[in-house]
């Protein structure tokens, strides 16, 4: 598989490797073996939802548990089962991990956790998207998975070609109908969006959204629509939200972003013009920042602030800064 790609640079060729690109995002994790092959053994399966070695990664109410005390993902063994019978219908292969096998687990949300499992002491359910900053990059992965296939799981209990009840297969990476008239097979979706840095010279393009945190700017950002690619979505989403054309662009690298089942596909673009104009209110602001503002903010004594360290956002406007994209 290639994953390098050649662009003009001001002193000759640039090689960017896109695959050494993405393991430096937050919640990416290249030594995870998904183990694809063993989602229809069943006999494989059963076997591992009662071995001492397999972690149960619990998921309630779209949030993750982990440890109080430290910033650390927390997992469950069968023994902490006190329903053992809700493994089969509420556990998600996740892959392994050196010798160990890991499942998402999913925990009904109009249930109290602490109803059908031994929680361990000092630990608790908490939003992925604040702790993603503070965790490894193991636990951040790993908890990025579970939580994105578990949201997935809870949306399509339903049918929706039919309405019928749909029931956990291929080890919780397919849900089929149960109607034997339609019998519809649902897969795990993602839905793809594309963030992008826009620069011109020594300024570059941010923007916030109302609901952020007082003085967040970030990069500008939007899903593809149906029929369209993820090139045409930057061009369409820069101009729809600030009105500034684009000269020409690169893709950097991509990042599950599990809040909620999204992947989001990074770019860096040259603007052709710099007059901003918000065309779908979708921004509450929008401005063109100067290099030695970026790197104030990086330092924590800016203006503003920017997004999370561990997401792909700040990977963008951060090689931009230092020149090395």
């Amino acid at each position: 598989m290639r994953n390098l790609q050649d662009y003009p640079g001001k002193s000759g060729v640039v090689t960017v490797d896109h695959l050494q690109q993405a393991r430096q995002n937050g919640l990416v994790n290249s030594t995870f073996d998904r183990i694809t092959h063993r989602r229809d053994d069943l006999e494989w399966i059963a076997r591992r939802l009662h071995d001492d070695r397999t972690h149960f990664v619990p998921v309630w109410r779209q949030k993750n548990l982990v440890r109080v005390d430290r910033p650390q993902a927390a997992t469950l063994t069968q023994k902490d089962m006190t329903r053992p019978e809700s493994l089969v219908e509420s556990s998600i292969l996740l892959g392994r991990h050196e010798r160990d096998t890991y499942f998402a687990y999913l925990i009904d949300d109009k249930r109290d956790p602490a109803d059908a499992h031994v929680l361990p002491a000092d630990t608790a359910f908490e939003d992925l998207r604040r702790l993603g900053p503070v965790l490894d990059d193991w636990d951040a992965s790993l908890l990025a998975y579970a939580k994105g296939i578990c949201y997935w799981h809870e949306r399509h209990r339903f049918c929706g070609v039919c309405g019928s009840p749909t029931a956990n297969s291929k080890a919780g990476h397919l849900r089929l109908c149960t109607s034997s008239a339609c019998g519809v097979s649902h897969f795990p979706r993602t839905d793809p969006a594309i963030i992008v840095l826009v620069f011109r010279e020594d300024r570059c393009l941010l923007g916030r959204q109302a609901r952020w945190p007082e003085g967040v700017y970030s990069t500008l950002a939007g899903f593809v629509e149906p029929g369209e690619s993820a090139e045409q979505a930057v061009l369409r989403e820069v101009s729809e939200e600030t009105g500034i054309k684009i000269q020409r662009m690169s893709y950097q690298s991509s990042q599950p972003w599990p809040f909620p089942s999204s992947l989001m596909l990074g770019f860096h673009a040259t603007a052709q013009s710099t007059e901003i104009q918000r065309n779908d209110n979708e921004l509450e602001d929008a401005r063109w920042f100067t290099r030695s503002q970026v790197f104030d903010a990086m330092a924590g004594c800016g203006s503003i602030k920017l997004p999370p360290a561990f997401s792909v956002s700040r990977r963008l406007i951060e090689s931009w800064c230092k020149g090395t994209i």
